[in-house]
């Protein structure tokens, strides 16, 4: 066959073959192929539930119900190497905290405060419940406890069984009746009130002080020998050394002898006898007034019977 026939019969076939093969599209962009989305199974769905529990207990600072989440996802997920992390750092801050407390704990009940050490020892026990130290501490917390209670019990029980003070309102009206003028009345009761609350000294203070006020009124109106009684009664009433109101007691005693010694120099010239018992009478008062003893023993041996005659004879 010719050439130019080889030719013309080779570039039919290659069109021939084009008209023939269909036109290729052009390739597509890549389309980014979606995650896997985990099935919503019971597992799944446990997970999530206590990721969520041990975050909370984590930022509440719960360790103990933390820890115990993360060991449950580390169970649920034990190819998660998050969750067995999170499960070590709990543990070990539960640890921390444990030795934390024990040491204050201890150092509490070296101090005497039974309330600090009780409650370290019980957040010991809150994240290791088998802790010994913290058991044993807090059986001997609970022993002083006890007997620190029944000291007090029995304090309460001596402190009830002696008088006890009435209220200041009792004693007030006690005072006030023997104020108005009722003098026997009043008096009588202050001193009921001091027999019944000796202990009770500021009652007895303000009783004392009504008392030698009004022994001050009756010495002002002349009534010497009432006002005497009244400060002596001041003075037992009241409970306590008074250096002042011994010494006013002590002047109007001299002074009341005084008035009956010279009670009986009057008496003496007309009625013997009765100058003899005035005499006595400021003996009484004063035992150490030596003019009163010389007139009485003089009195007295003058009125004594002589032997076979009659008296001064």
């Amino acid at each position: 066959m010719p050439f130019r026939t080889r030719l013309t019969a080779a570039v039919a076939i290659v069109l021939a073959a084009c008209a023939q093969a269909p036109e290729q599209p052009e390739p597509a962009a890549a389309i980014e192929t979606p995650r896997a989305i985990a099935p919503d199974t019971a597992q799944t769905r446990a997970i999530a539930k206590h990721q969520k529990l041990a975050a909370r207990y984590r930022d509440a600072g719960d360790l103990a119900d933390a820890a115990t989440e993360w060991h449950i996802l580390a169970l649920l997920d034990p190819q998660n190497e998050s969750f067995r992390r999170e499960l070590a750092q709990a543990r070990t801050a539960i640890a921390r905290t444990i030795q934390v407390e024990l040491e204050t704990g201890r150092a509490a009940a070296r101090r005497g405060e039974p309330d600090v050490a009780t409650q370290a020892m019980l957040k010991v026990l809150a994240l290791d419940p088998g802790n010994a130290e913290a058991v044993k501490s807090l059986r001997e917390l609970e022993r002083q406890k006890a007997t620190r209670a029944q000291a007090e019990r029995a304090a309460r029980a001596a402190r009830s069984a002696a008088p006890q003070p009435a209220d200041s309102f009792d004693v007030e009206q006690r005072i006030e009746l023997f104020r108005a003028g009722d003098m026997a009345s009043g008096l009588r009761e202050l001193k009921r009130y001091v027999d019944a609350h000796p202990a009770d000294s500021t009652a007895r203070a303000q009783i004392g002080t009504a008392v030698f006020d009004r022994a001050r009124e009756l010495e002002s109106q002349g009534a010497r020998e009432n006002a005497l009684s009244m400060y002596e009664q001041a003075i037992a009433l009241r409970g306590e050394p008074m250096p002042a109101w011994s010494a006013t007691a002590g002047a109007l005693r001299k002074a009341v002898s005084a008035d009956y010694y010279d009670k009986g120099v009057r008496a003496a010239a007309t009625d013997p006898a009765q100058a003899i018992k005035h005499w006595e009478t400021s003996l009484r008062f004063d035992p150490g007034n030596k003019a009163t003893a010389a007139k009485l023993a003089e009195a007295r041996r003058s009125i004594a019977p002589t032997k076979g005659g009659a008296p001064g004879s």
